[in-house]
Parts: C-alpha cells; structure tokens; sequence
C-alpha cells in the first residue's frame, strides 16, 4: 500500500515539476497570446494602445511583432482596427510600421484589407491624396541614389499600388527598394488610375458602430 502510494506521489510531482518547467518556456508565448487577446477585447483605442506598444518593446520583440502583424487580417475586426489606427498614431514604432509591411507583401489579402482601410482613414478624399503622393515620389525618384523612405511612408505606396490595380508591386516593398518598384508600377499601370473613392466603413466587412 505504502509502495503504491509513494509511486503515485512520485508520478504526480513529476507531472507538476513538468508543468512547472513547461509554464517558464512557454510564458513569453502565453504573454504574447494573452496581449493579442486583450487588444481585440479592449473597449478603447487609448487601452489598445498600451498592449500593442508592449508587441514594439523586449529582447524578443521580432516574435512578438511577427504575431501581431500575422493575426491582423484573420478575423478581428477589433483588433484589426486598433492596430491600423496605431500604425498612423506618432507613438508607433517604424519597427512595428516595417513588420506590417513586410506582412503586406507577403499576403494579398491583408494587402487588400489594408488599401481599403487606408482609403477610408484619408485626411483629404482618397483621389486627391493618391495623387500628393505621385507628385512627391516623382520629384524624388529621378535622383539618381534617392533617399530611403520612412516606414509610414511605405504603408502608404502600399495602398497606392494596391488601389491603383498593381498589388503585385508591394510584394517585397521596402524603404531602401522603393524607387525600383515605383518605377515598376510607372511602367505597368493603367494609363487612367481607376477612382478611388471613400468607403463608408474601414472594411469591407464591418459590423456595428465605430468603435473609439
């Protein structure tokens, strides 16, 4: 009896310590799980913005952002809104901003979400601030070794190549390569850009009220 119970006490604290040990890896990833989760529940933008900062900041920082940049797009319209109203926020990071870009250009879809986004957040109508853009890029991208440009920046070239019909130019857009790609996109659009007017929501699939 007491040889069975000894057993069964060794097998339960070998299950714990294992537990134990399995928590310490996994707890940055549960922390990271955890903070996506509070970003699509958050009830404010102002409560959202804490979490996502928390993605920008750490030694594993590279894995935090490449989870948050991978789950926009899958399902949240929530999160998905918090995180691109963070994007145009002074506070982001041009880490965050370069992360997202390099997830633009890997998935058409969250491409097509963003374009669509980007059309409906625009201080000016869509039209007129495509048409700012190309004014500014065409004085800069006759230079001969132009300028990189900032993260932002890039987002924004990212929604131009997308609404202008040529979202195959944003795949492997980045601040150093954008002449390249903008000279691409010169070469392969349309003679006449198609409209771009103003959606009444920032996705195609939106549900209820703005939320703040």
């Amino acid at each position: 009896m007491k040889r069975g119970f000894y057993i069964w006490l060794g097998a339960a604290s070998f299950v714990c310590i294992a537990a134990v040990v399995w928590l310490v890896v996994q707890r940055e990833a549960l922390r990271r799980q955890w903070g996506l989760y509070r970003i699509g529940a958050a009830e404010s933008f102002a409560a959202a913005q804490a979490e996502i900062a928390w993605f920008e900041t750490g030694p594993d920082y590279e894995e935090r952002l490449a989870e948050l940049v991978g789950k926009w797009g899958t399902g949240s319209q929530r999160f998905d809104f918090y995180v691109a109203r963070y994007l145009h926020d002074a506070a982001c990071s041009e880490v965050l901003r370069e992360a997202f870009a390099g997830e633009l250009g890997r998935r058409p879809e969250a491409l097509s979400r963003w374009a669509h986004y980007w059309s409906w957040r625009t201080l000016q109508e869509p039209d007129a601030e495509i048409g700012q853009i190309l004014r500014y890029l065409d004085s800069r991208a006759s230079a001969e070794k132009p300028e990189p440009m900032t993260w932002r920046e890039v987002l924004n070239l990212h929604a131009v190549f997308a609404l202008s019909g040529c979202p195959d130019c944003a795949n492997g857009l980045t601040a150093e390569n954008w002449q390249q790609h903008y000279r691409r996109w010169l070469a392969e659009r349309l003679a006449e850009l198609p409209p771009v007017a103003r959606p009444s929501k920032p996705f195609p699939d939106w549900q209820g009220p703005l939320v703040d």
